[in-house]
């Protein structure tokens, strides 16, 4: 039997330092100590390119151990996209230029052009055949359902299979999911028995066998077992002693010759599939599964069972389709000047679009708030960069999120605002451009699908985290309510539209004045309300939010007006973010209430970056909560930190046809070191 093996190696950007550490004395360094100690072993190994250029900073010394590996044939490097996109979420022209991108660097470093293409997560479409031959690939790997559904027998998945798109060929390797997930975790006889059983088979057998570089030892559990046991060492000897029935080939090896042909529609990894789908849609997709699983004729439903496509998250999640969209913008900004590819700025948008920040599993991903930050600080240094290549207005309506409504960007030199008139006129995006800083990148709490039940009960929002949103809530309500969604909200301001009454640029100010016609519901009883926003946002980076509220109704109004400003400095604790009020310094995860605030501070030491709050018109009470998602890891529940909720709220005794204006001034401040 021929056998490929497979093992990925990579790391999101902007990871944690002590998780890059943990994964290259744990995992990257005992793994290829093992490989150099077995040069009998053939295999194919694929670095992503941004791990690789972290390789090159901090760890040289692993790429020349590589590069002995390699130079002996012992191992083929596989490509791929650079950053790790999924291809299908990338216009054609940035994917092309990921995949050169890649084949160059290995080129460049190991004199060796990569053949083969690491698809992230297994995302397939039918029309990657083009993109990939046209940069220079021969084949991919896949998860061997994906060939099933196209209805091929598991028994078939025995050799690669030849698709095209367009008559540009491709090959696909089928990879074993079920063994890749079982080998080498199963006791060694256990092992063997399997592939004895699939020896015996009558026709010629290609066992191919992908796994992540994090299967070896990046957990403790897997680490004790991979090193400590010599688990790894075990499986290797094994393979060199079983050289005259198992023949290792590098996958390059494995696809020469000529295959049958299959057509492939779209899909992923199955646990992908099952995320991707609205919850209860997910609930039930990973429930059928455990139901199916049950029975002993499985697999005949399993190869047919389908679930949400890659797309999909961005439906579900409108934090991850605002962090797309944005970096399509950038990209067709970038595309739209002559010489795209010199730009450094276009760098900065390939490294955004690695795709762990924007879908998610059970955890990390997009509810790794300092992943999605990453993502925020290379688009806005890309626009920094074009910016002084072809200066934008200082105030714009665009489509950015592609929901075919206008929203409105109010830039400064310092300071960039995108305002939502669509969803409660709220401010959906605020960042301090000298840091790089999106300080409103903060993830609603949704519903979630969890393995076994959690051990509280999930809070789940009912509307986006966004910055300046208007509630009205009777005068009772408590902030404990607030922050866990128990509260009764009396208007329809929060995520209904704004109508623009005007946007205009006044010398060092941009002005946006936007209105809407609402109302306060009391008993099944609806009584007009007006309320008019103005936003200013005058050079470098001082905003002005005021709102003018008019009781449109015969009757009296009498209810708490409370803005809700959602926003992230990344961590809970620690004595370098943290929430200045008075003489107290809070930190960013803590829960409290104040009475007659009139100002205060957030401070985020770690960017060199205040942010003042005044209140003109005088005091007001100020609530303040985090923001936190629950996650399932290793086993165990975790809380995800995503930002953290300012709730100011005012008294509102509005007698018929009367108004009351309430402001709120904002600033960016750069602390001295």
């Amino acid at each position: 039997m021929r056998l490929v093996w497979v093992v990925h190696f990579h790391q999101p950007l902007d990871n944690f330092p002590e998780t890059f550490r943990r994964f290259l004395d744990r995992v990257c360094h005992p793994f290829l100590d093992a490989l150099e100690r077995h040069p009998r072993i053939r295999m194919g190994l694929h670095f992503s390119g941004g791990f690789l250029r972290h390789l090159e900073r901090e760890d040289p010394g692993l790429l020349e151990k590589l590069g002995r590996i390699v130079s002996r044939n012992q191992v083929e490097l596989l490509g791929g996209g650079f950053y790790e996109p999924i291809l299908s979420m990338i216009p054609a022209a940035d994917a092309a230029a990921q995949l050169q991108k890649t084949a160059a660097w290995l080129q460049e470093r190991f004199q060796v052009l990569p053949r083969g293409a690491w698809l992230p997560e297994s995302v397939w479409e039918p029309w990657f055949p083009d993109l990939l031959s046209e940069a220079g690939y021969d084949y991919v790997l896949l998860e061997d359902r994906l060939l099933e559904r196209a209805g091929l027998e598991p028994a078939e998945l025995c050799h690669p299979f030849l698709t095209s798109h367009l008559s540009a060929p491709i090959l696909i390797l089928p990879v074993a999911s079920r063994l890749s997930a079982e080998i080498p975790f199963r006791p060694l006889r256990d092992i063997h028995a399997s592939l004895v059983q699939l020896c015996h088979r009558p026709e010629p057998q290609m066992l191919i066998l992908a796994q992540s570089a994090e299967t070896y030892g990046f957990w403790p559990s897997t680490f004790h077992r991979f090193y400590e046991e010599a688990v790894l060492e075990e499986w290797l000897t094994y393979l060199e002693n079983q050289s005259q029935r198992l023949i290792m080939e590098t996958p390059g090896e494995a696809s020469a010759g000529n295959w049958p042909a299959v057509f492939l529609s779209s899909g992923a990894r199955t646990d992908l599939e099952g995320y991707a789908l609205p919850p209860a849609a997910s609930r039930s997709y990973f429930a059928v599964r455990e139901d199916l699983s049950h029975r002993f004729d499985a697999d005949r439903f399993f190869r047919f069972l389908h679930g949400g496509a890659w797309q999909e998250f961005f439906a579900k999640y409108s934090e991850a389709n605002w962090m797309h969209n944005k970096m399509l913008a950038i990209s067709r900004r970038i595309h739209s000047l002559p010489g795209a590819e010199r730009f450094p700025a276009y760098d900065h948008l390939l490294a955004a679009q690695e795709h762990t920040p924007y879908w998610h599993a059970l955890s990390g991903g997009l509810f790794a708030n300092y992943l999605r930050d990453a993502v925020y600080r290379r688009l806005l240094q890309a626009e920094e960069e074009l910016d002084q290549s072809a200066p934008p207005p200082a105030t714009d309506r665009v489509d950015l999120d592609a929901d075919r409504q206008p929203e409105v960007i109010l830039r400064t030199s310092g300071c960039r605002a995108v305002v939502d008139p669509d969803y409660g006129g709220s401010l959906v995006e605020l960042a301090s451009r000298p840091s790089r800083y999106n300080v409103a990148n903060t993830l609603r709490r949704y519903a979630k699908v969890y393995p076994e039940p959690p051990p509280m009960e999930p809070i789940e929002d009912w509307h986006r985290r966004h910055l300046f949103q208007e509630h009205f809530v009777p005068g009772e309500t408590t902030l404990s309510q607030f922050e866990k969604e128990s509260y009764i909200e009396r208007g329809d301001f929060i995520n209904l539209p704004y109508q623009i009454l005007s946007l205009a640029e006044e010398g060092p100010m941009r002005r946006l004045l936007l209105e809407r016609e609402g109302g306060i519901y009391l008993d099944q009883e609806r009584r007009a309300l007006r309320c008019r926003k103005l936003f200013e946002l005058e050079e470098p980076d001082s905003l002005r939010v005021q709102y003018t509220i008019t009781n449109e109704s015969e009757l009296p109004l009498d209810l708490h007006f409370v803005c809700e400003a959602n926003y992230t400095f990344l961590s809970p604790d620690g004595s370098h973010r943290f929430i200045s009020v008075g003489e107290d310094r809070l930190p960013c995860g803590l829960v409290f209430e104040r009475e007659a605030i009139q100002s205060w501070e957030l401070v985020d030491e770690t960017q060199s970056l205040g942010w003042e709050w005044i209140l003109p018109e005088g005091p007001s009470t100020l609530w303040h909560y985090p923001v936190y998602t629950i996650g399932y890891a290793n086993g165990q529940f975790e809380h995800n930190y995503q930002g953290s909720a300012l709730g100011i709220v005012w008294p509102l005794h509005l007698p018929s046809r009367e108004k009351q204006v309430f402001t709120i001034f904002t600033r960016f401040r750069h602390l001295q070191g």
